[in-house]
């Protein structure tokens, strides 16, 4: 049996094009945020500046890269919990940007600690996106599975 004919490609797909494009809308806005905090100076006083802002750059966008291999494996194995992959990906861009624009504004000299804080959240949030999705898609499975047998 070909597997490629039983697989949709998510390239095609709008909701999983939607995950991964939501996904990057959220990547490049905390890296906005983190350009925008991050004096030029730090980067080029010493090498240890320059791997302390690579590392925070990397630790930032760590959950918006377990966004994207969550929606891709939703789509390709869970394919039944695809919407609430879409769900839990636009709740994760809108609260990174609400996230990003409390330490915007915030007139508290340790508010930017709050950006070491947010992958975990974060990446909790992606945790139970991925477990409600797969649940639904087992639901959706069973019912499908039923519906077939009576």
């Amino acid at each position: 049996m070909n597997t490629a004919l039983e697989r949709p490609s998510w390239r095609r797909d709008p909701a999983a094009l939607t995950v991964v494009g939501l996904t990057v809308v959220g990547a490049v806005v905390t890296l906005a945020l983190l350009v925008h905090l991050t004096g030029w100076e730090v980067v080029t006083e010493s090498v240890g500046g320059l791997v302390f802002v690579l590392v925070t750059t990397v630790w930032a966008l760590l959950p918006f890269a377990t966004a994207v291999v969550v929606g891709v494996s939703v789509h390709r194995y869970w394919r039944g919990g695809m919407a609430v992959s879409l769900a839990g990906t636009v709740l994760l861009v809108a609260m990174s940007v609400w996230m990003s624009w409390d330490v915007l504004t915030s007139e508290s000299s340790t508010a930017v600690l709050a950006l070491f804080f947010f992958p975990f959240v974060q990446a909790a949030w992606m945790g139970v996106t991925t477990a409600a999705a797969v649940g639904v898609a087992k639901l959706r499975g069973r019912r499908t599975a039923r519906a077939g047998t009576v």
